[in-house]
Order: structure tokens, then sequence, then C-alpha cells
């Protein structure tokens, strides 16, 4: 409950004249109200199981091409599956490149870092050889998480053929032999017995880096914490009129700031669902070609 607040009538308006004036304000009130009591203290990994919890592990929550809808359920599940598999290949803290399409493959592999405490630094595939090179250099990227799938189709062998003399290309097909049942139950066990809580100190700690077009030079990244991305969902969603009967479909790629927040975070932690749909015009294909690595090619 927040502190009363006493709204000032404008002077020398009276009446319906005096109602009218104070309706912008009562709903500037409001908005203000949603946002100051939102909770923003936590980390993304956390508030991704506190909207399991609200809308239940079958909510039926992100698809893409494949056509193979996602659940909350199958969503942490996977990312706890994928995560005890690149947590031994990186270290607490590590930065870590994802080279992916707007996919469920690119969604699991967001989280599955998020569930071991690693940074994902979102890259930039439209914009070259040598801004991805220097990207890689700026945020210390020493492994760079791709689809063999998804680089063939959209023709980025000579891309990441760059990437790789400055870092490790992991593909994630090659990981699907190390994601076996134990790794699989074990998911399934963490994702029933984890539950969300409040950190502030986590909550202030690195959760993604983006980076710049480097239309103005060298791109630079951007380190946002969980709470810069968990205040911006609130902000948006204390302004816009969003509810778990909407689809979303996410056009734009989860490298960009807006893709990443308004059209994933935004609508996933909200019980919406989402089709994430790789746009063409980040894409040097069609876009039915353009999708990568679907998560059922990982777990089945």
């Amino acid at each position: 409950v927040l502190p009363p607040h006493r709204l000032e009538t404008p002077a020398r308006l009276t009446g319906r004249a005096g109602r009218s004036a104070l309706k912008p304000a009562l709903a500037d009130e409001m908005v203000q109200s949603m946002f100051a009591t939102a909770p923003i203290d936590t980390t993304l990994f956390d508030a991704l199981l506190g909207a399991r919890r609200y809308h239940g592990r079958r909510h039926v929550i992100a698809d893409d091409l494949d056509q193979q809808p996602m659940t909350y359920g199958g969503l942490i599940t996977a990312s706890y599956a994928l995560g005890s598999v690149l947590a031994a290949r990186t270290r607490p803290g590590e930065r870590v490149g994802v080279l992916l399409p707007t996919s469920c493959g690119a969604l699991v592999t967001f989280f599955a870092l998020q569930a071991v405490g690693r940074v994902p630094a979102m890259l930039n595939f439209s914009t070259g050889s040598t801004s991805l090179q220097a990207a890689c250099r700026a945020a210390e990227i020493a492994i760079v998480l791709t689809s063999r799938r998804f680089v063939e189709k959209a023709k980025l062998e000579a891309l990441v053929g760059a990437v790789a003399t400055s870092a490790t290309v992991v593909y994630l097909e090659d990981l699907r032999p190390e994601v076996g049942l134990g790794a699989k139950l074990r998911g399934l066990w963490a994702s029933f017995t984890a539950h969300g809580r409040t950190d502030a100190v986590r909550a202030a700690e690195p959760a993604v880096v983006l980076f710049t077009s480097g239309s103005e030079g060298t791109p630079k990244g951007v380190v946002l914490s969980h709470r810069n991305l968990l205040a911006n969902r609130h902000q948006l969603a204390a302004v816009v009129d969003i509810n778990r009967t909407d689809v979303v479909l996410n056009a734009l790629p989860v490298f960009h700031s807006f893709g990443l927040t308004g059209g994933l975070l935004l609508p996933l932690l909200n019980g919406v669902r989402t089709f994430l749909y790789p746009s063409p015009l980040h894409y040097r294909t069609v876009p039915e070609l353009a999708y990568g690595l679907n998560a059922t090619i990982l777990f089945g």
C-alpha cells in the first residue's frame, strides 16, 4: 500500500471541468503505482519461475516457425538441462556469445545461460564480420553459441569463420549427445523444485550484453542488469494493456533492445503467448529458412 497522494484540482476549475482536468493526473498516478509496486529486485530466471507459478507450468508461452509450442514447464526444464551442459564449458559470470535467430531455440539458450549464472551476449550478425569480431573483443567473449542449421540456411559460414579466429564456436546440435536422459531428468526435477526469490544483490548483477550497431564506429557493448530489464518490462506493462488472452508476434531480432525487452521478456513474463518470427529484414534468406535450432532437436 503506497502513501496517500492528494490530487490538486487546477485553479478556477470546478464541477465537471475540474473532474475532467483530474482524469489525466489520476491515470498517471495509477501508472506510477503499478510500477512502484512491481517486483524488480530479482533475476530474470527467478521472474520466469514466478510467471510459471502464477500462470501454470502447462501454459503455452512460445511458438515459432517449427510450430511446436513450448510451455513454461518445457522451457524451464530445457533451460536447466542445457544449462548444466553449458556450465561445464564456462565459468560463473562469464559472457557467452549467442548467435541465433528469433526462435524457441534462442529462447531456451538465453534462459539456459541465465539458469547457471552466465551472461548472454547477444551478437548482431547483420553488421558483418568486422563489427562482430570487434563486439567479441569488447565483451571478452571466448565462446559463441550458434546453430549449424541456422548458419547454413542464412549463409553465414564466412561470418562464423571470422568469429572462430578469436572465439570458440559451439554448435548447439553438437551438444545434443550431452543432453542425455540424466540431464533431462535433473532438469525436470529442478523445474519442479525451483522457486523464484527476491534478491536485490543478484538483481544488480549483469543479465545481458547488447551491442550498438557500429554505425558510428566500433560497436559498443551495453551491459544491462536484471533490475534494468525487469524495470523496463514493468514500465511497459504499466502503460500497455496486455494480458494472457493476447498473442504477440515478435518479428524483431533478439539482439535488438526492443526485440528482447518488449518483444520477448514483456509477454513471456506476463503469460502472453509469443510467436517468434525471424523477420527477413534481418536475415539473408527467406524467413521460412531463417529459423534456428528448434528446442526439440535438443530435448526430443
